[in-house]
């Protein structure tokens, strides 16, 4: 009976540890796709690369406004 309950807590432990992996990862992503690609396009921007940054500036903050509205409903 011992040798189920730790082979429960075995598999209840991983798959936590799986869940969490999952969750930084995806926490990771949004942080970077929120505010690390607009700082990177504003430096650009600064740096004189307009004609390279101006489209792609425009494009994400697009996608940023749409994915915030859409995280809400």
């Amino acid at each position: 009976m011992i040798t189920l309950f730790v082979i429960g807590i075995l598999i209840l432990s991983i798959k936590l540890i799986v869940l969490a992996c999952k969750a930084t990862w995806g926490m990771a992503k949004a942080l970077l796709f929120i505010i690390g690609l607009p700082v990177i396009l504003i430096g650009l921007l600064i740096a004189g690369f307009i004609s390279l940054a101006a489209p792609l500036l425009i494009i994400t903050l697009i996608a940023v406004f749409i994915w915030s509205f859409a995280k809400q409903y």
